[in-house]
């Protein structure tokens, strides 16, 4: 055999398949769910390709595509118009389906087919209640998988992480962006975001949503809360992880170490809570960094002293869990002074004065020993000034 056909051989056994999941028919037309159209297709998109057995074609291609053939963002349940709007996609296979509401129940549909021949190679239906759709949803999305050939070794539910209101007004927003209504989609999206914080979407369709506005300098400040969270998200998930894993346990595994070759961004993407200290309580400290950060960015850039006082309690919570946990390791100190810095940004002055003490008398040694003194003095300083206060 030839050398050029046999390298061609070789490529084609490895290419990955090319998959393009459509938006899904509201079947009785139900408005208040019209959101799990696009909600779906773009859930299973985000389950099927992050295991990287196949490529899946992001929303926004298809989006382009159906604009370009002046196309319904909805309703492509027709065979006929789905498969050429696969190719169109140079999809080699193609999932779309449709869903229905009965009463308090919800069953979702769906086929794969194979887009050059029209062949349905697989069909899916799943059901349950409409208070768990997201867990219908699951199932639906496992079968699938299951026919790409996609091995499922842990269950991810990252959308199930967020409340089911989140994700509806996340998708709301999605759809009103898509029609143009700029300004009301962005509402709906910082409404998912105050929703769930963490649930991270919804960053990313702010920014979109500041794109289309040409407020450059926004979108870009909402590009780097977007990195926070998602840097915050990624160090809360392994320090859950157990057994504790250090970035030289998982450097050397043959997956991270051909990511690095190919693609040494996504690999530190991938890689970043792993970088922020072999122990727990170092992660922790990086953690509260990433919070003080991302509170920083919200006042400054947003003048949103809401989410800032938020971050900075949130900063206070994980130095309280972390007095018990980390009782002994000589990083605690470090931790506690994250809640210092905290308790000085709400002038909580009986605080400041008692979290200083426990520094001064428990951490003389303490690098930051010189900082802790002044806001000790600043604190006996605003403590004198109120008893003064109520003395006249």
């Amino acid at each position: 055999m030839p050398i050029l056909a046999a390298i061609f051989m070789l490529n084609a056994a490895y290419a990955k398949e090319t998959v393009s999941i459509l938006y899904f028919d509201n079947t009785a037309k139900n408005r208040e769910y019209e959101w799990l159209c696009k909600g779906i297709a773009d859930m299973l998109i985000t389950d099927i390709a992050g295991r990287g057995v196949v490529d899946v074609i992001e929303r926004e291609n298809l989006k382009k595509v159906l604009d370009e053939q002046q196309l319904s963002l909805s309703g492509l349940i027709d065979d006929r118009k789905a498969l050429e709007i696969g190719k169109l996609l140079s999809a080699s296979k193609l999932i779309y389906g449709s869903f229905i509401i009965k009463g308090k129940a919800v069953i979702i549909n769906g086929k794969l087919t194979e887009t050059g021949s029209g062949k349905i190679t697989a069909a899916f239906t799943s059901q349950g209640a409409l208070d768990s759709v997201l867990a219908v949803k699951d199932d639906f999305s496992r079968k699938i998988q299951k026919a790409l050939g996609i091995e499922i070794t842990d269950d991810r539910k990252q959308e199930q992480e967020a409340p089911l209101q989140a994700i509806k007004n996340y998708y709301q927003g999605l759809d009103l962006l898509d029609r143009g209504a700029v300004e009301d989609a962005r509402k709906k999206f910082e409404e998912a975001s105050r929703i769930d914080p963490y649930y991270l979407k919804p960053y990313r369709g702010i920014e979109e949503s500041y794109r289309y506005l040409n407020d450059f300098i926004k979108m870009r400040h909402q590009r780097e809360i977007a990195r926070l969270y998602d840097n915050i998200v990624k160090i809360q998930a392994r320090l859950r992880e157990s057994p504790w894993r250090t970035f030289a346990d998982i450097a050397m595994d043959p997956r991270y170490v051909k990511l690095r070759r190919e693609d040494e961004a996504r690999y530190n993407r991938e890689l970043y809570a792993y970088f922020q200290g072999d122990t727990p309580a170092v992660c922790t400290w990086n953690l509260q960094n990433n919070l003080f950060e991302l509170a920083d960015q919200y006042e400054e850039h947003f003048s949103d002293r809401a989410r800032a006082d938020a971050l900075h309690r949130e900063v206070l919570a994980v130095t309280e869990k972390s007095r018990k946990i980390f009782a002994g390791d000589p990083f605690l100190p470090e931790i506690l002074y994250s809640g210092l810095r905290a308790s000085v940004y709400f002038e909580d002055w009986p605080g400041v004065k008692k979290r200083c003490e426990e520094l001064m008398s428990g951490y003389p040694d303490y690098r930051m020993m010189w900082a802790i003194e002044d806001f000790y003095k600043r604190a006996l300083e605003n403590l004198s000034e109120k008893m003064n206060q109520k003395e006249r």
